[in-house]
């Protein structure tokens, strides 16, 4: 609802996903008017009022003077094709043409300042950002008609289409240039470069190519060398990083092939550099270069790896066995001293007293002397005992 002061003068129903509506008034001349607006929504709530805003009927426009057109520059880029791979450098150079300069020394404004603005355009909205010139390279510049940018490390964000201008100081404002000529940018991903072998497998040759363990899941496209279309594609699993082609039909005697594997990057299609040709013979294939003598050497070295792993796993249990072992064996030998050493402290005390009768027969009492005599001849003495005093027997 469009309100005159507090006149309601006009009002609108909304469109359907619309988010303002216009309003057209007719204003008398010498008259000075307020108008404001509100909205209510579906609730039937309304809104607050907007300020109010003072029209004044427009003054015919005085004669202006035209505004001198300056002659676009010439923008250009290195690389000169605009595509670089990620990490790598820009390099922008918006120049003024030699006919702007010699047109500025005859009207005498070749002493002031020019500014030159780098703008790109990006692709998904349009949007544009402007890319001023550092300091330091309007300083080092000999040419006071050119204007160098530099951007990058480039990421990715840095695609879309660039344009310059310059800016020329007349009368205390600064005067646009018509904006140059459109460069584009694209950047790659830096991925390695596949490999193409021949191999055999179950008496059938396949042209196996191998893409980059980091990019699994690759779309792998077949080439005829020198020409633009793929003679057959395989996309790979999300576990592999390579696909195997059946040696395709020959016309000619010798034939050339290359492959070329790509993945989808911010939605995106990145593409690898095509790899090294590889030469096939019609008939019966001859095996691969001595250079790429077909062997997987991934695989190889993986075997290798986990060999030397289970290797390692059986030293070190074998290691920790006999430590275990030995420590049960000097433990066990220890138990057997210790019980050793006892028993002989154990019978340390032991006094073997042996009583005898006091009554004898005759022959009894014979051999008994003879006993005696050897006795005292030779002493008892027991090892295991701590006295030093020979026992003898008691009569």
């Amino acid at each position: 609802m469009l309100y005159r002061l507090r006149e309601k003068v006009d009002s609108q129903e909304l469109q359907s996903g619309g988010e303002e509506v216009r309003f057209t008034v007719r204003i008398e001349e010498g008259e000075r008017e307020l108008f404001c607006c509100l909205y209510k929504n579906q609730d039937g709530r309304y809104s607050a009022f907007s300020p109010y805003l003072q029209l004044e009927p427009q003054k015919p426009a005085a004669p202006t003077r035209s505004i001198p057109s300056f002659p676009p520059p010439v923008l250009s880029v290195k690389p000169s094709t605009g595509v670089v791979k990620r990490g790598e450098m820009l390099s922008f150079s918006c120049s003024v043409p030699t006919l702007q300069s010699r047109s500025q020394s005859q009207s005498g404004h070749n002493k002031n300042p020019v500014t030159f603005l780098l703008m790109r355009a990006a692709e998904p909205a349009g949007v544009t950002s402007i890319i001023l010139q550092p300091q330091a390279s309007q300083a080092s510049n000999p040419e006071p008609q050119s204007g160098f940018f530099n951007v990058g490390p480039v990421w990715g964000g840095e695609e879309g289409e660039y344009i310059c201008l310059y800016q020329i100081t007349r009368k205390r404002a600064l005067v646009n240039s018509t904006v140059s000529n459109v460069v584009q940018i694209t950047i790659t991903d830096a991925m390695p470069v596949p490999t193409l072998v021949l191999q055999q497998q179950t008496d059938v040759w396949h042209l196996l190519c191998i893409g980059s363990p980091a990019y699994p899941g690759s779309v792998f496209s077949l080439y005829l060398a020198d020409n633009e279309l793929p003679i057959a594609t395989h996309h790979a699993t999300l576990i592999h990083h390579q696909a195997n082609f059946p040696v395709p039909v020959q016309d000619t005697l010798v034939a050339l092939y290359q492959c070329q594997y790509s993945v989808l990057l911010e939605r995106k299609w990145i593409h690898s550099d095509r790899s090294l040709p590889l030469a096939v013979t019609r008939g019966s294939p001859p095996p691969s270069s001595p250079d790429l003598s077909g062997v997987d050497w991934p695989l190889v070295l993986g075997s290798f790896s986990a060999v030397v792993l289970f290797l390692c796993s059986v030293a070190l249990v074998v290691v920790v066995a006999h430590r275990k072992v030995k420590a049960a064996a000097e433990e066990k030998k220890k138990r057997q001293e210790a019980q050793f050493w006892t028993q002989v402290h154990a019978k340390d005390h032991v006094v073997d007293l042996t009583l005898r009768r006091t009554s004898f027969t005759s022959q009894e009492w014979a051999n008994e002397e003879a006993t005696t005599e050897t006795a005292s001849r030779s002493p008892l003495w027991n090892s295991l005992s701590t006295f030093t005093t020979p026992i003898h027997p008691i009569h």
